[in-house]
């Protein structure tokens, strides 16, 4: 018999026959404020289940279910989520999760669709491969962690903090990043020679100062006031993009085809290799 017990009081809010929580069955239990520091729940079921302020901090949830689970504040800080599913594929399906602290978390593979994560704690994660489609990741901390491969098609990062960052082959086509902070982050996949994917996205007023953006795809991406002071975009592809207003002050542009891109008051005057069309001259500030 194992008891799983509150937090704070000590009270026990579930009890298990058996002699582990491997592939236990928690679905619609109220497991909210449990301590489950460091228990092994792989292949666990918590679909439905209440897990608001509870600690799972350090715990192995691999392969566990979270769909339309209740995980407000929940504590993943260093918990092993990979291919952990928190989606049916739809919004009515998906989990719960605002203000989840999931710190040097892995998420390998994970099934995020859909999922509400505004204001969550992502620093130092792993999130490579893992799908947020859809997702509500406004307002949130990814700070240093590994996005590479990650699906963020459709999801709002808007006001999230994404320095150093690495994005090598993430896609984020039709994603709301604006006002975000992508600093010193690795859009070009120079060494895996997958570059990060923006086609249609919404970047304005986003800051991505020194970011390292060769090849990256931003086709027909929102790029309005931005703040692109030294950032590389060696080869970085633009087609069709709105860099209105922007600063570019120090940035690279070797090799990137401006011609279809709107540059409207902004001032090329101090970046580098930027090789402007004669008809857009005048629109420059």
């Amino acid at each position: 018999m194992i008891e799983i017990k509150s937090k704070d009081s000590g009270d026990v809010l579930f009890s298990v026959d058996a002699d582990t929580l491997m592939h236990g069955d928690f679905r619609a239990v109220n497991l909210s404020g449990a301590d489950l520091n460091g228990a092994d729940l792989r292949h666990a079921d918590f679909s439905m289940a209440d897990l608001s302020e509870a600690d799972l901090s350090n715990a192995q949830l691999q392969f566990s279910n979270f769909a339309n689970a209740k995980m407000t504040d929940v504590n993943l800080l260093g918990a092993d989520l990979s291919r952990a599913v928190f989606s049916t594929g739809r919004a009515s399906g998906a989990a719960t999760m605002s203000h989840a602290n999931l710190r040097q978390a892995v998420l390998l593979g994970s099934d995020l669709d859909f999922v509400n994560l505004q204001n969550s704690n992502f620093k130092d994660a792993d999130l490579s491969y893992a799908s947020f489609r859809s997702a509500d990741l406004s307002s949130s901390d990814f700070t240093e962690a590994d996005l590479c491969e990650a699906s963020f098609i459709h999801a709002n990062l808007s006001n999230s903090n994404l320095t150093d960052t690495d994005l090598c082959g993430a896609h984020f086509n039709n994603a709301d990043l604006s006002n975000a902070i992508l600093d010193n982050a690795e859009f070009s996949g120079e060494e895996t020679q997958k570059p990060a994917i923006f086609t249609l996205a919404k970047l304005e007023n986003a800051s991505m100062v020194g970011a390292h953006m060769a090849g990256a795809i931003l086709k027909k991406s929102n790029l309005t006031q931005t703040d692109m002071r030294n950032a590389n975009l060696t080869n970085a592809v633009l087609n069709g993009a709105m860099l209105r207003n922007a600063n570019v002050q120090g940035a690279d542009f070797s090799g990137v085809a401006l011609g279809t891109v709107s540059l409207q008051f902004s001032n090329f005057s101090k970046a580098k290799n930027a090789e402007i069309p004669e008809h857009k001259k005048n629109n420059l500030r």
